[in-house]
């Protein structure tokens, strides 16, 4: 597995049934994610637009519309999390950094630091730091880096922000190339000083 974690982790195990809250919920990675979890015994929120996307149904996934970029209806939410996690993805833009990561992560910071809440995870991509782009192969560097580049850049928006905050126990998780493949037992390995794994693939499994 190939990902890294870039993290400002201060934070302890936590015991007991938890309540995960989810943005992003209805894409292929958050649909996952909210059924992994509540197979865990996870309480998951899903915060979503469109609730018919959701089909999975469970005694433990509510599911809430919820405009991500409006604190007042984000709040109450983030007042009951124990942990947030975002899948969210965006359309790609071509000419400015795509404004939305960065948006929902000073939205969350604001609320979480209302509620007094610390624990939030962020799923990225590879790549977004722009000194590791001369790292990418030749494929990665002038097809994935050209088309996703605002993309990226807007992820590194709100990455740089999250590390100017001092109330947050925040991951940027950053994986390679993410496959439909199902659950694997491959070990994972994670770097959390450069966007690269050394000897890892370029692929993982969104399901991992």
């Amino acid at each position: 597995s190939h990902y890294f974690i870039q993290s400002n982790l201060r934070y302890s195990a936590m015991s007991g049934q938890k309540r995960l809250v989810v943005l992003g919920a209805t894409g292929a990675t958050g649909q996952l994610l909210i059924q992994q979890a509540v197979q865990r015994n996870y309480l998951v929120t899903a915060l979503v637009r469109t609730p018919s996307k959701i089909t999975f149904q469970d005694k433990n996934l509510t599911v809430e519309v919820c405009n991500i970029f409006d604190k007042a209806q984000l709040q109450p939410h983030v007042d009951t999390a124990d942990v947030i996690m975002s899948c969210l993805g965006f359309p790609l833009a071509w000419s400015n950094p795509v404004p939305h990561f960065l948006t929902v992560a000073q939205n969350l910071s604001e609320c979480m630091k209302e509620s007094g809440k610390r624990r939030v995870i962020f799923m990225h991509s590879w790549y977004t730091d722009p000194a590791s782009h001369a790292q990418a192969s030749f494929l990665i560097r002038y097809i994935f880096l050209l088309l996703a580049r605002q993309t990226l850049a807007g992820m590194r928006l709100s990455e740089k922000f999250l590390e100017t905050t001092d109330h947050l126990d925040y991951t940027c998780v950053l994986p390679a190339e993410l496959t439909d493949d199902p659950v694997t037992d491959q070990e994972f390995l994670t770097n959390d000083t450069d966007s690269i794994v050394p000897g890892c693939p370029s692929r993982i499994s969104r399901a991992d």
